[in-house]
């Protein structure tokens, strides 16, 4: 496992503090606040230092698959844990039907970022490349910067305000990005569905041939047992 694989991970188990803090935080009124802003330092920490696992593939030239599948998700993890704890513990105001809008964003995230890296693991591992843009970079910076409010929403409505607004702008960009993403590299989406489909074809190719050999290597022991017979 290389060094940036073992930071992804690393940055990936830096979400159970991150998580029970938060936790902690909601139920213990008299450290309410303490808890809640080392959550939300945590979880910065976290989402800064994303670019840091890349970084250190890239200049050791250690790239792996694994650490082009976990980089990505490591950071949308956190946010739709966080998500989902916020959404259990608070009564959100922005909107009368909130809650539902922003689990119903939280999944669209999570399924966004899944489908992005299984097709981007795959092209890798094809020895292709799926290009990004900077909408996809803008989205993680709004989507951090929108949870990590909503991790202090209970300390003015202000501050609640701004991450609700901040995160569904980071949400509805995500959902753009990810067609934006797809459309942009269907040339390449289309030749790895032609190369599995190749590798499908060549398997079954192999297997038709195989099949043909044991047949043939039949007949030919069929027949010597016929030559032996007749010669007795």
């Amino acid at each position: 496992m290389t060094l940036a694989t073992k930071i992804t991970i690393a940055r990936i188990v830096l979400i159970v503090p991150t998580v029970v803090f938060y936790i902690v935080g909601m139920l213990a009124y008299k450290l309410y606040l303490p808890f809640l802003i080392v959550s939300c330092v945590l979880f910065a920490l976290l989402c800064s230092t994303d670019f840091v696992d890349g970084y250190i593939a890239r200049k050791t030239g250690t790239v792996s698959a694994l650490g082009k599948f976990l980089d990505p998700l490591a950071d949308k993890i956190v946010i739709v844990v966080m998500l989902f704890l916020i959404v259990y513990f608070r009564d959100f105001e922005l909107f009368e039907y909130d809650i539902l809008v922003i689990a119903l964003l939280g999944g669209l995230i999570l399924t966004r970022e899944l489908t992005v890296s299984i097709f981007r693991a795959i092209a890798a591992s094809k020895g292709l490349v799926l290009a990004a843009d900077i909408f996809g970079k803008v989205k993680t910076v709004l989507l951090d910067v929108g949870v990590a409010f909503l991790i202090l929403a209970g300390v003015n409505d202000v501050i609640m305000w701004i991450g609700e607004i901040v995160f569904f702008a980071g949400a509805l960009l995500t959902v753009y990005s990810g067609i934006r993403y797809m459309v942009r590299n269907k040339k390449v989406l289309a030749d790895v569905s032609a190369a599995g489909n190749g590798t499908a074809e060549s398997s079954e190719e192999s297997a038709g041939t195989e099949a043909d050999d044991a047949e043939t290597e039949n007949a030919e022991t069929a027949v010597k047992a016929e030559d032996g017979g007749a010669e007795e």
